[in-house]
């Protein structure tokens, strides 16, 4: 949760890159750029004046305009005329150069873009470099033990993400504490960084999260909460990953290769839209006051933290423009790692249910990709029944037009010894059937009965059994001669039926 002390420098600073306000100025005197026939509807007509270069686009619409004469002097640098005697024909020359001019300015900005891009990029290797070394530095190489699964958590302002914590928590299994960004920054160097309008670097951001994640339990995972914030974190956020893979190749065949297993980073941002953000935060201030106002009067309880930006809708509304500018960094990590985006307006039961959805175990996911593979052919339990109906269809039809014959006794197998059973437990909504019945000893006639009786709506199991009876002795070898008896058990499931007892009424 970001500051008022961070939020106020933050304003000033994006106020201080605003380009300034167009300008109001008379046009030229008439005599100098007008013929007396059009001077005068022009002498009293204010022209803004911005010092933004007009695209060539707009140079070429106020050239053409039947409004606007092509003569008229503008402040702008692609469209200035310096000499009161410039004529018609100058204007496409003009308008070549305003549109070269602006090509030229997208290029450059483009390259800057990219030199930013760049420069950042190297910035983030030595920021996070140097924190590692730091931290390395204090636990050794050996100990650098982070939790195999990490889930970053980001979320517009009252989006509810110390409501759903829990939820995701419980999803993945996880018990290690929840680390929060504005707890670690709590501490007192930080505060002075804060107290006095500064921003804490993020050399020493990236340090206090590896510590905090050096703290959990390596086995079970944890969940970031504020990280990444910015283009610099983000790609610190990689850099971390690939430095895991590192440590894991590097202690793969030493005792202790499990306390370095493969990474698995999961990004999670939770969405609100910018009005329900406001009306959320308004309202917990509000109910924040009125609580600790009954703590007050009543001496019971426990008096929370009432913080300023619930209070005041102007600092709201900035911290949301603070996540949306850096919700634009965020999206380039969803190229690279599983990223949930979970839209959480709705009630906090229907939310819990999203995200319960959102991180079901995903085998691809976690698993070694050696031992994914070697299982990956057999059917998920969660699948196996999607064509269920329509392959029983099949089998029914197929045997009943190839094989009539097997068809029939299978059908007559039922009809004498399974439908009698399960009319006598037609109540309970169970019938074992036990039968020695040879033909069962063909697998194609068991497959039928079991799909009739799917096609019927029961359930059925089969277990085949062999039976062993003492029959005689060899006098000679005084061996014990067995008879083998194969027995047969359908285990039939259908739906039980209760019978309501008949109450006397007197």
């Amino acid at each position: 949760m970001s500051s008022p002390s961070l939020i106020i420098p933050h304003l000033r600073q994006q106020a201080s890159r605003h380009v300034a306000l167009p300008k109001i100025i008379r046009p030229s005197p008439p005599s100098l750029l007008f013929s007396k026939s059009t001077s005068s509807a022009y002498l009293n007509l204010p022209v803004l004046i911005s010092k933004r270069t007009i695209s060539s686009t707009a140079a070429k619409g106020l050239l053409s305009s039947p409004i606007v004469n092509p003569l008229r002097q503008y402040s702008t640098p692609s469209l200035a005329i310096h000499n009161e005697k410039t004529n018609v024909n100058q204007a496409p020359a003009l308008a070549a150069a305003a549109q070269e001019e602006s090509m030229n300015e997208s290029a450059a900005s483009l390259k800057e873009k990219h030199e930013k891009r760049i420069s950042e990029i190297k910035d983030a290797k030595l920021i996070f470099n140097q924190a590692f070394k730091n931290v390395q530095d204090i636990h050794g190489r050996e100990n650098m033990k982070f939790p195999k699964e990490i889930i970053w958590l980001m979320g517009a302002p009252g989006s509810g993400k110390g409501t759903h914590t829990p939820a995701i928590l419980r999803a993945r299994g996880i018990t290690n504490p929840s680390i929060s960004m504005s707890s670690l920054l709590a501490t007192p160097e930080c505060k002075e960084l804060i107290n006095k309008g500064m921003m804490v670097s993020d050399g020493k951001v990236v340090e206090n999260l590896l510590h905090a994640l050096l703290d959990c339990e390596p086995e079970v995972g944890v969940l970031v909460d504020g990280f990444p914030r910015s283009e610099v974190q983000v790609e610190c956020l990689k850099l971390f990953h690939e430095r895991m893979h590192e440590l894991r190749k590097e202690y793969k065949h030493t005792p202790l290769k499990d306390y370095f297993p493969r990474p698995t980073f999961r990004i999670c941002v939770l969405y609100v839209d910018e009005e329900i953000s406001v009306n959320r935060q308004l309202m917990r201030g509000k109910l924040i006051k009125e609580h600790n106002a009954q703590v007050m009067r009543s001496g019971k309880g426990e008096v929370m933290e009432e913080r300023v930006t619930d209070f005041d809708e102007f600092l709201i509304r900035a911290r949301y423009q603070i996540f949306k500018d850096h919700y634009s960094c965020l999206l380039k990590l969803s190229k690279i790692f599983p990223f949930h985006l979970i839209n959480a307006v709705g009630s906090i039961e229907s939310v819990m249910r999203i995200i319960l959805k959102e991180f079901e175990y995903q085998s691809s996911l976690e698993l070694e990709h050696d031992t994914y593979e070697a299982i990956s052919h057999i059917p998920l339990a969660t699948k196996i029944g999607i064509h269920a109906r329509q392959d029983l269809i099949r089998r029914l039809e197929h045997y009943c037009e190839t094989e009539p014959e097997i068809f029939s006794k299978a059908v007559r197998f039922i009809d004498q010894e399974v439908s009698p059973m399960i009319a006598r437990h037609a109540i309970s909504g169970q019938a074992l059937v036990r039968s020695d019945n040879t033909i069962l000893s063909d697998p194609k006639i068991v497959e039928v009965v079991i799909s009739i009786l799917s096609e019927r709506g029961y359930a059925v199991t089969m277990d085949e059994r062999v039976h062993e009876t003492p029959k005689r002795v060899d006098p000679k070898t005084f061996e014990i001669i067995l008879e083998r008896t194969h027995v047969y058990a359908l285990n039939v499931r259908f739906p039980q039926h209760h019978i309501q007892p008949l109450e006397q009424k007197f």
